[in-house]
């Protein structure tokens, strides 16, 4: 029996939903064997971050070269971050499971994961760039300044408890700059996401967007749970960074193969 076209384009989103359910079946039974739901975080969120960068690996050579236009250093770009996280990812994993040592902080996990922030800004900041006259309704003013001043409410809630904490001057510097950063991108991403909604050239790259949004809000959730001392691997707040990969993963492959 053949597939229909139309439901043969999104056998990869059924797959996705699939996936996502039974991570978060695995991550319920987990709250009860923390100690195998520590090591399967741990051992699982590197793979998908390699999804996430190879998909967009090949996002980029898709449309690299003269037929990709402006498009090609958008998802250079998009690749160049998700392959810093990527690294991260890593890195956190071998500190936690070859290590087996107390992540410390900052560690080199901390350098790849806030330079990774650089080129996302950068390639939502072009994808958004050729669309910019769209920017300029009252409906689009609107949510771009509800956003900032979401954003404010976030750096407000979070970085006086990080100030107030004992730390030394770097490790302060790091614990600000993610909040920083996350709002920073939150205020891009979340009004390119609400803006931009129609035509197929902004389907896969809201998916893309929604990943990232994903990502910023598990960071935030990190934080607060770190700076309360309730953090632990294997989280609710890992299963968040979890489908953030997936999301990525699946926006970009929908870049290199679009739905039929």
């Amino acid at each position: 029996m053949k597939l229909h076209p139309s439901a043969h384009g999104w056998r990869a989103e059924f797959s996705l939903v699939t996936v996502c359910a039974l991570l978060g079946l695995v991550y319920v039974y987990g709250q009860s064997n923390l100690n195998f739901i520590g090591f399967f975080s741990n051992a699982l969120t590197p793979f998908e971050a390699f999804a996430a960068f190879a998909m967009a690996v090949l996002a980029w050579r898709l449309n690299s070269g003269k037929q990709g236009g402006g498009i090609t250093r958008v998802y250079l770009s998009y690749s160049l971050g998700i392959g810093l996280w990527f690294a991260a990812e890593c890195t956190w994993s071998l500190y936690a499971l070859a290590l087996r040592v107390s992540i410390p902080f900052p560690s080199l996990a901390d350098v790849f994961w806030l330079v990774g922030y650089i080129p996302l800004f950068i390639a939502l900041l072009w994808q958004a760039w050729p669309f910019r006259q769209l920017l300029g309704s009252r409906k689009q003013l609107v949510i771009t300044l509800g956003m900032f001043l979401l954003a404010l409410l976030l750096l407000i809630i979070t970085i006086p408890p990080i100030l107030l904490q004992n730390q030394g001057l770097v490790a302060v510097s790091v614990s600000v700059a993610y909040p920083l950063l996350d709002t920073l991108l939150l205020t891009v991403a979340v009004p390119v996401f609400l803006i931009f909604r129609k035509g197929s050239y902004w389907r896969p790259a809201l998916i893309v967007i929604l990943g990232i949004v994903l990502q910023l809000v598990g960071d935030l959730a990190f934080n607060q749970s770190i700076m309360a001392g309730t953090y632990y691997s294997g989280s609710p707040t890992d299963l968040v960074f979890d489908l953030s990969y997936l999301m990525l993963a699946l926006g970009f492959y929908r870049v290199w193969k679009p739905t039929s």
